[in-house]
């Protein structure tokens, strides 16, 4: 009961900074916190990530990364290792109509200031023909501790193979 209070107490500090929405949830992946662990961070560094994604913002999405973070994604054969590379992914991907991504399976490790999540995740939008398209995929993040919380310093997601 008493650390539910504590992660309760923590989440209403962090929610009423001054910063930004996304900032604000980037943030509180790194406050220190007797409370709140390096995985917890993380998790919630990864749950700012698929809200971002979520918005059609690519901008909310961008600030999650390290500014010399690599992305190689799901829709996409190039490597993202710049901010406009990983923006005009992110222009293309977030724009797409009731775009929603759910976690079907998350490993979380960490290793100091460096944790990797890997695991399975489905996105679902609407085609240009008003039907649902649904995207399995695997995924591996690379997070890296700074003092602007757990950012992204290498993101791989390719699709799942088929059976």
């Amino acid at each position: 009961m008493m650390k539910t209070l504590r992660l309760l107490a923590l989440a209403a500090i962090l929610v009423i900074s001054a910063q930004p929405a996304f900032a604000r949830d980037v943030a509180s992946t790194s406050t220190p916190s007797k409370t709140v662990s390096a995985k917890q961070q993380v998790e919630a560094a990864f749950a700012a990530w698929l809200k971002a994604v979520s918005t059609g913002t690519p901008d909310a999405v961008e600030a999650l990364y390290a500014k010399d973070a690599v992305l190689l994604p799901t829709l996409a054969p190039a490597v993202h290792n710049t901010p406009a590379l990983r923006h005009e992914y992110f222009v293309m991907f977030t724009g797409k109509k009731n775009l929603k991504g759910t976690v079907d399976e998350a490993h979380i490790r960490v290793f100091g200031d460096v944790a990797v999540n890997s695991g399975l995740y489905t996105f679902t939008f609407e085609n240009a023909d008003g039907e649902t398209v649904s995207v399995p995929a695997r995924y591996s993040f690379v997070y890296h501790k700074t003092p602007q919380g757990w950012l992204i310093v290498d993101h791989h997601s390719s699709l799942v193979p088929k059976a």
